[in-house]
């Protein structure tokens, strides 16, 4: 194989592992933090009582529906339904279906208010509309900001067509250009918020990517991990990590030269990648060192694809042929360590021990404290 063509097939690498993680990126760039999500909670809570005071104060009931003991329900239900929403918020931060729940509950709620304001002027409600898209799309991820400019179209013109469907004389210039700039407003904000997001992924995949690989490299694994470890203590879950070393990896780049020592690294993290599920994150670490976050996995499960892992690999090298072997340590969160870098120290020191056991078989765990006490 010519090096032209080692450098297209890890080219081409790069690009798979990119979609391969894309979904990862886009899960932790996106996730806000508990306090931005109670922020945006709270600010429901506000257009909440907002809209109450503007009912109960001010805004009149045609004789038709919605009656205002339907008002009354329905806020009384939206109320119930946000402060659920929030106390999972608080338990479970990474929660896609409950941020498109909430999405969809809020553009049904200010519909509702829409079709329900059936005085002469323009209803304050088409504001809330607004706030709902740019709230729920600029915070979580373009995708979010489509569905949610979507479900206004949708809603906000069935709601509009209720509304002033006997009662066109309600419709006059105003109403018109207050509906016009308000579409305006979301379309540009639509398509400012693509561009930016656009070259912020294209430089986040720069800075995130290790180039040789196509792994995710040690900054970005922290990141990825750190929201993995903050949702440990609400769920009660376990976080299984495992370190992977190469042994006498640097005779390759000595005997061999340090382009051999790229493709046997490329290669590696090939084999990690066809070994892992969609939910694992895997990173290079750095030089020939490898570490897998494997969320919702204990050590029994760790363990086996440690095992099938080293076989992969082992079966590899034999084809080569290589005088390569794999070290892997594990350990599992929180009960190693209550987040990476403390776990990581554990496996490293039990990875360093099982190379000292002369018996040692390449796979050790943080529990291993006896050296015939080894994971097969």
């Amino acid at each position: 194989m010519t090096d032209e063509n080692v450098r297209r097939r890890a080219s081409d690498r790069r690009t798979g592992f990119d979609r391969r993680f894309a979904h990862h990126r886009r899960a932790v760039h996106f996730t806000p933090p508990w306090p931005e999500q109670r922020a945006q909670f709270l600010t429901r809570f506000l257009f909440w009582a907002l809209g109450a005071a503007y009912f109960y104060y001010h805004a009149p009931f045609a004789d038709s529906l919605p009656t205002p003991t339907a008002v009354a329900y329905v806020f009384v239900v939206y109320f119930v339904l946000t402060a659920l929403f929030m106390v999972h918020a608080y338990r479970v931060p990474q929660a896609p279906a409950r941020w498109r729940a909430a999405m969809w509950i809020d553009v049904a709620f200010v519909s509702f208010c829409v079709v329900a304001d059936r005085g002469p002027t323009i209803t304050p409600a088409l504001l809330a509309y607004l706030a709902v898209i740019l709230g729920n799309g600029m915070r979580y991820s373009m995708h979010f900001f489509r569905e949610a400019v979507v479900a206004t179209f949708i809603f906000g013109g069935g709601a509009l067509f209720i509304r002033y469907a006997d009662n066109v004389e309600g419709v006059n210039l105003a109403t018109v250009f207050v509906l016009m700039f308000g579409a305006i407003v979301v379309l540009y904000s639509y398509s400012l918020m693509s561009r930016i997001e656009s070259v912020k992924q294209r430089l986040e995949n720069e800075g995130r990517i290790d180039a040789l690989t196509g792994l995710l490299n040690r900054r970005a694994l922290f990141e990825k991990a750190e929201v993995l470890f903050d949702n440990l203590a609400r769920s009660g879950k376990t976080v299984a990590v495992l370190f992977a070393d190469l042994n006498k990896f640097k005779a390759i780049n000595d005997q061999l030269g340090h382009r051999a020592g790229d493709r046997v690294l490329v290669q590696i993290a090939q084999i990690l990648g066809r070994s892992t599920r969609k939910a694992d994150i895997a990173a290079r670490y750095g030089g020939d060192e490898f570490v897998l976050v494997l969320p919702d996995t204990d050590l029994a499960k760790a363990n086996v694809l440690a095992a099938r892992l080293q076989r992969n690999i082992n079966d590899w090298v034999v084809q080569q042929p290589l005088d390569l072997s794999i070290s892997i340590g594990i350990g599992e969160a929180p009960r190693h360590g209550v987040d990476l870098t403390s776990v990581l120290e554990n496996v490293d020191k039990a990875m360093y021990r099982g190379k000292l056991d002369p018996q040692h078989t390449g796979i050790r765990s943080v529990d291993d404290g006896n050296p015939n006490s080894m994971l097969h």
